[in-house]
């Protein structure tokens, strides 16, 4: 009897990871063009950003693993903040007035864009949180959708792989 459920719950999670990881083909692609505007009324976009390696987290306030990862996003985005061809971008699917709140709470210290439906479906972002690097070339570099422990590792990497091309 606990065979055909090891079984069934060995199948779902696999569905689960391949659903959650579906979008991974992209990479090696051509971005999509975009323009975001962060909270500051800074101006994020593919026009602005030639040449430059472009990481974007994708979020939303009631996601646990997406409020998990935010140390580390803050690691790699203090890594890189003084290096002019690195720009980060967090696009959260809340309103400005959520995540203020949570920025302070959480001690968010990169650039966030909210109100971020609209850029999620651009990216064909389903599943939370989505993390993406673009290479200077505006191609897909690496990109992973849910929680990951060391996320940070793997997007650090991507950015000095990217840099290095």
């Amino acid at each position: 009897m606990k065979i055909p459920i090891i079984s069934c719950f060995m199948l779902l999670w696999t569905l689960m990871v391949c659903a959650q990881n579906g979008p991974q083909d992209l990479t090696g692609t051509k971005a999509q063009k975009f323009e975001l505007i962060d909270i500051d009324g800074n101006i994020i976009s593919s026009d602005n950003t030639k040449g430059k390696v472009v990481v974007l987290n994708f979020w939303f306030i009631g996601c646990k693993p997406c409020l998990k990862e935010i140390p580390e996003l803050n690691a790699v985005y203090q890594e890189y903040a003084q290096n002019q061809e690195v720009v980060f971008a967090s696009i959260a699917l809340d309103n400005l007035e959520n995540v203020r709140k949570k920025m302070s709470k959480y001690n968010i210290q990169y650039p966030i864009v909210t109100d971020g439906d609209p850029f999620s479906k651009l990216f064909k972002v389903n599943g939370f949180p989505t993390n993406i690097v673009i290479d200077k070339e505006r191609n897909y570099f690496f990109r992973f959708t849910g929680g990951l422990p060391g996320i940070g590792d793997y997007i650090s990497n991507s950015i000095q792989k990217a840099l290095e091309q």
